[in-house]
């Protein structure tokens, strides 16, 4: 698909989706790793953005193991990756009864009882760039956006452009 732009014709980035269906039992936690390992290392994701992204995803994953469908390994959690112009999502869905996401304690709230309870929620909200609760929470969905994927390049390419502008050959080309 291409798109104008003051007479330039770009293309647009196509939406590309990518499934894996996984038992709810957390050794399955090892295949969700890979799934995720191979979609960085397709989109060129670097290492810090990596963690990010294995952290939040992985606590989604525990939570809908654990919280959404009751340690039952009969019953299956859905992680869904899709590439939009903007960024990319991951969303993984439980086949549980879903949760009220509007009444989980705040973790770092002083006056809550000493739990465990709303941690992993906490870190996916503050590892991914956007978390939203779907299906009556049935479903957890967090986005990346490429210019945070993307900024590593965007220093290089900054830290080059710099460079040049400081460099003799602009210099003597100015001259």
């Amino acid at each position: 698909m291409f798109a104008q732009f003051k007479g330039i014709q770009t293309i647009q980035i196509m939406n590309k989706n990518e499934r894996i269906i996984l038992n709810s039992h957390l050794a399955e936690q090892n295949k969700l790793v890979g799934f995720i390992e191979n979609i960085c290392d397709q989109h060129n994701i670097y290492n810090s953005y990596y963690a990010n992204i294995v952290t939040s995803v992985s606590e989604a994953f525990n939570n809908a193991v654990i919280h959404g469908n009751d340690n039952d390994d009969e019953k299956n959690i859905i992680v869904d990756f899709v590439v939009q112009n903007d960024g990319f999502s991951f969303c993984i869905t439980d086949q549980g009864n879903g949760f009220d996401f509007s009444s989980v304690a705040d973790p770092t709230d002083i006056n809550n009882p000493v739990e465990e309870t709303g941690r992993g929620i906490f870190l996916m909200d503050i590892l991914s760039d956007n978390l939203e609760f779907k299906n009556n929470g049935r479903t957890a969905c967090m986005k990346f956006l490429i210019a945070n994927i993307n900024k590593e390049a965007a220093d290089k390419r900054v830290n080059k452009l710099k460079a040049y502008m400081h460099s003799d050959i602009k210099q003597a080309s100015l001259n």
